[in-house]
């Protein structure tokens, strides 16, 4: 990646990337495949290449239809996502992207990976989190 911004004062990055299955999948399988074939062979990757953090987010259609029921009085204007899950990495820096992509072991980690994704829909972002409202209760990060 030719620009390779430094993350503001040390922060770590944020790297997003929703999937979308292949119809001749159910979401269901789609979720298995995913934390039972792919992850397991990709993982060693990301540890090898410094990923900090892997976390599957997961946007079930029954979720979805209920949330789009939901805002359609409220936020008639809005769309409600249809991707089936949301991959957050959270990285050094966006070397860390390029580096898993070009390991020699990551063909192979996404050898199958074709018939399960969609790989012509994709939506990407990256960025920083800045936490405010902790678990606890606790406010942070405010003047």
């Amino acid at each position: 990646m030719a620009d390779n911004p430094k993350p503001q004062e040390g922060q770590p990055l944020k790297f997003t990337l929703t999937h979308y299955r292949k119809e001749n999948h159910t979401h269901e399988d789609f979720m298995k495949w995913i934390t039972e074939k792919h992850l397991p062979r990709a993982i060693p990757i990301f540890k090898r290449h410094g990923v900090l953090e892997y976390s599957l987010f997961v946007t079930p259609a029954p979720l979805n239809s209920a949330l789009r029921h939901a805002m359609a009085t409220a936020r008639p204007t809005w769309q409600v996502a249809d991707y089936d899950c949301v991959i957050e990495y959270t990285i050094p820096d966006m070397q860390v992207i390029s580096n898993v992509m070009a390991d020699p072991d990551w063909p192979g980690a996404i050898t199958s990976d074709e018939d399960y994704w969609d790989p012509t829909r994709a939506l990407l972002s990256v960025g920083y989190a800045t936490p405010y409202l902790l678990r606890t209760g606790e406010v942070v990060n405010l003047s």
